[in-house]
């Protein structure tokens, strides 16, 4: 009886480790996945100059999210997150865009290309998602320039496709506009 009691408290103690070790393995995969990569893969282009990378490295022809303001604390004004089809914006780790906010929710809002436009979604959020100062109710087509908050944080929406025309017009001697 005192074996089978042996063997029942080391098989206990074996268990409890492994399940440790397991848990150990997950939560160091879960800190380096959202430690960088989470502003960086937004669009795969951030150059990581400073807590929150600054600048785009290339321009893909999709566009950008500019941090025009935002709390100091946050070290993230002028920011920029070079966009891809699709960015989700929130405090949650499995945004593309990891929002520092209070007032930002987990998932908060999504950004998407859909037929060569950029819509903007709030996605449920407690605190809402504001497109040029008016609270969005559902989504809205961006255009370049739009201002977008989310909680205490502003961004300015910018196509690429817009500067890539105003050069184009530049060298055919096409006046500017």
């Amino acid at each position: 009886m005192d074996i089978i009691l042996f063997v029942l408290r080391t098989l206990f103690l074996v268990f409890i480790y492994v399940f440790i070790f397991i848990l150990l393995i997950y939560l160091i995969r879960d800190l380096h996945n959202t430690d960088g990569p989470a502003a960086s893969d937004v669009a795969g282009a951030q150059t990581g100059d400073g807590p929150a990378g600054r600048g785009v490295r290339k321009k893909s022809g999709f566009g950008a999210l500019v941090v025009e303001s935002a709390p100091r604390e946050y070290a993230l004004e002028g920011s920029e997150y070079e966009l891809t089809r699709e960015i989700k914006l929130g405090r949650g780790p499995n945004n593309e865009i990891i929002l520092p906010g209070r007032f930002a929710s987990n998932r908060h809002a999504r950004l998407y290309l859909r037929d060569g436009q950029y819509w903007l979604d709030d996605l449920g959020s407690k605190n809402g998602t504001y497109l040029n100062g008016k609270l969005l109710t559902g989504p809205a087509v961006l255009a370049d320039g739009d201002q977008i908050r989310i909680g205490d944080i502003i961004f300015r929406f910018v196509r690429w496709g817009y500067e890539v025309e105003s050069d184009h017009r530049m060298r055919s001697g096409a006046p500017a506009e």
